[in-house]
Order: structure tokens, then C-alpha cells, then sequence
């Protein structure tokens, strides 16, 4: 996908219109396909769970992650309400976001410069489906980031929503990472 194919995905009005269950207008890029998901023993249905990313960008012209400012790049899964300690590949932390107040927030590097490409972000598929709890989650992880960015003297700036592709379930169990391929904790979806 080119990157003009990109920047018009981010300002196409009819998606910014649509409500607010709809997913992030970026992703995370899709690496495990619904027919290997199904393979494996999860749903092929593709659910996306909510990044939001403090003191990083989305840079249009080429659909990369960058980081934005000297201030440190953090993130935070708004479904299970935890920090992440890696977007490359996505890795939670092992504690909520209760914890991380009292034990301090992961700070992140993104991948690029001289020898590494920067993370490419996709336009998130139409067909994905969001948790059914999302709005409340993004809002309260959206405070918990507001707190932080006020703890640290404003460093954190706009903060940006990305989508993280998952897989369900068949029966019950974990998600399946569909960045990684790997399982992620219990979550319910639905």
C-alpha cells in the first residue's frame, strides 16, 4: 500500500464520522493471516485491541512510527489496561496500569535510524471487530495517561491510537497476537 493510500485512509471524513466503536484508523501490520489463525486453533474473525502511544508520531508520507520530541515514548493496551514494554514485537507488561504507578511507567524505543527500518504502520481493515467494552477502557487508559503526562510536566503531547490485531478464541483461552503469532492473556471480547 502506498503512503498517499495511507494518508487518505487517516483523513477520510466517513471514517472519522462513523461511531465510537469504530477501530483506529492505523495498525499494527498484520503478519498472521485468518486461515493460519484458524490453523492454529484460534477464530479467523479479526479483532483489534486499542494502543495508545504517548510521545510518538504517524509519519504520513511514509506510514512510519516515529518518535516525536526528546521525552520518552510510552504506551499503554487500553483492553487489558496494561503498559506495553515492547510494540516490536507488541509485549505487555506483566502488571496493570495500577501497578505501574507505583512501580514506574516502560519506556519504549522504536525501531529506525542509520541501520533499522522504522515500524510501517497499515490502514486498519474494515472488516476488524472491536471489543465491546473499548470506549470505556480507551477512556479510563486515556486518563491514566493524562496523569502521567501532567506528572511529567507535559512530555508525553498528543497522544495517538493505534490498532493491535488479535484473534479470538474458538471455545475459550487466550488471544492470539496476530503481529507476532504469539498467545496473549485471556481477554473477553465480547
Amino acid at each position: 500500500m502506498s503512503a498517499d493510500e495511507l494518508l487518505a485512509a487517516t483523513r477520510d471524513p466517513k471514517r472519522a464520522a462513523e461511531d465510537e466503536h469504530a477501530a483506529p484508523a492505523v495498525s499494527l501490520p498484520l503478519r498472521i493471516q485468518p486461515a493460519r489463525a484458524s490453523a492454529l486453533g484460534w477464530s479467523p474473525d479479526l479483532f483489534v485491541l486499542t494502543l495508545l502511544v504517548g510521545n510518538a508520531s504517524f509519519r504520513q508520507e511514509d506510514g512510519a512510527l516515529v518518535a516525536r520530541g526528546p521525552g520518552p515514548v510510552v504506551a499503554v493496551c487500553a483492553e487489558y489496561e496494561r503498559p506495553l514494554v515492547s510494540l516490536v514485537p507488541p509485549a505487555l507488561a506483566a502488571y496493570s496500569l495500577v501497578r505501574a504507578r507505583l512501580s514506574g511507567m516502560p519506556t519504549l524505543r522504536l525501531p529506525g535510524g542509520l541501520l533499522r527500518a522504522p515500524l510501517r504502520l497499515e490502514i486498519t481493515r474494515r472488516a476488524v471487530l472491536t471489543s465491546a467494552r473499548r470506549e470505556e477502557a480507551v477512556a479510563r487508559s486515556a486518563r491514566f495517561l493524562e496523569e502521567l503526562n501532567h506528572a511529567w510536566q507535559r512530555k508525553l503531547g498528543k497522544i495517538l491510537e493505534i490498532a493491535w490485531p488479535v484473534y479470538g478464541p474458538e471455545q475459550s483461552g487466550p488471544l492470539l497476537d496476530a503481529v507476532a503469532g504469539t498467545p496473549l492473556p485471556e481477554l473477553a471480547l465480547r
